[in-house]
């Protein structure tokens, strides 16, 4: 009896472990979008060493409107460009007439096919580093304008050091690169403020389409931007994809609302373009621009001597400031002026009188000069015309 209770217990456990096995098997089969969709994203996530930032900020204040991991140092991929772009416009022509060299064609990665002894001008380069991510339009650049791809590099990060950028060092110019390549979302959001400014800039990373003509020189080119933000949310105004199996999916993205222009940057996000539109959401829809430093305020009016017919003179700024506070009230911006309490003439309008400084919550946002009137030297005589 004991011997036949042992064979009953032993079939009774294999048909549990079938039923086990069989049902593990009907998940997978069962889910398998789900499954795989979680993986793929695990992969790229340990794949980049787990590290992920993002952030969202306010473009020409870089007052930052929220983020996670704001200062970690991570690898950026492709949204390298973005930098390589704007030393390329500060420091060259756009009409600059470029041959492709040797040592950009067939570059690994993105690419914009170049052929050596090619010819394309600057701007025509940048639409293909830009839109179609053109890793060898990115060494065709670089040599253009350094001389060397090492030479611009150094450009790169003197630029990056002059912006005053902590968490950033380039060792290429298109996002190839190793260990002593990265930045953190912090410092990509401000190059992209920085870079946002330049209108050459803003006008090819906000551009859908273009075509580069083909000549003698060259065939022709068609280039539809990658960047899905700027087909799919309202007011979008750039920036750049980037994606390496180091770096996992990045973005910088950017948009204009209502006067306000935001720039958000997601660093190793699978859903990278949903993230930044969610970002971007939230500062549009909690944050305003408020004017906090205008030539039309009077500052103070101070007293004048030495003119007999000027006896006052108002105190302005020269300059508009805006800056971004929520939109619900809880912000309140307060001035503090600092100003003589009369002038002597003769004055020149050139001189500054004092200053105004911003505040909100206790915190110095900035100080701007404060000036008045050109004032002439008028006294008793000068003023019976003798």
């Amino acid at each position: 009896m004991v011997g036949n209770g042992s064979a009953v217990r032993k079939n009774l456990s294999q048909k549990v472990a079938l039923i086990l096995m069989l049902a593990v098997l009907a998940a997978l089969f069962v889910a398998p979008s789900i499954s795989f969709s979680a993986s793929r994203h695990v992969r790229e996530a340990y794949a980049a060493g787990g590290g992920q930032s993002y952030i969202v900020m306010e473009r020409t204040s870089k007052r930052v409107l929220k983020s996670s991991n704001p200062d970690m140092r991570l690898p950026m991929a492709s949204t390298t460009k973005a930098m390589t772009a704007l030393v390329a416009i500060e420091n060259g022509n756009l009409t600059d007439v470029v041959t492709v060299p040797k040592e950009a064609v067939g570059i690994e990665g993105s690419s914009i096919y170049l052929k050596e002894g090619e010819k394309f001008t600057l701007e025509e380069l940048l639409y293909g580093l830009m839109l179609r991510s053109g890793n060898d339009s990115a060494v065709a650049i670089a040599v253009h304008i350094a001389g060397s791809v090492d030479g611009f590099v150094q450009m790169m990060n003197e630029r990056a050091e002059k912006m005053g950028l902590k968490n950033t060092h380039f060792s290429d110019p298109h996002g190839l690169g190793g260990d002593d390549h990265y930045t953190s979302a912090y410092d990509l959001a401000a190059i992209a403020s920085e870079a946002l400014s330049n209108e050459s800039f803003k006008r090819i990373v906000s551009t859908k389409y273009i075509t580069v003509e083909g000549s003698e020189d060259r065939e022709t080119r068609y280039f539809a931007n990658k960047n899905k933000i700027l087909y799919n949310y309202s007011g979008a105004t750039g920036v750049k994809t980037g994606y390496t199996v180091d770096a996992g999916r990045c973005l910088i993205a950017s948009s204009e609302r209502n006067g306000m222009e935001v720039v958000a940057v997601a660093l190793n996000y699978y859903d990278y373009f949903a993230l930044c539109s969610s970002l971007m959401d939230f500062a549009h829809e909690n944050y305003v621009m408020e004017r906090v430093v205008s030539p039309d305020f009077v500052y103070k009016t101070v007293s004048v001597t030495g003119n007999r017919k000027i006896k006052s003179a108002d105190v302005k700024a020269r300059s508009t400031k805006y800056y971004p506070v929520k939109k619900d009230g809880s912000e309140k911006i307060v001035t503090s002026v600092t100003a003589p309490d009369f002038v002597s003439a003769p004055h020149s309008a050139g001189d500054p009188v004092g200053s105004v400084k911003v505040f909100m919550d206790d915190r110095l946002l900035f100080e701007e000069k404060l000036y008045t009137i050109d004032i002439e030297k008028k006294g008793w005589f000068s003023f019976f015309g003798k």
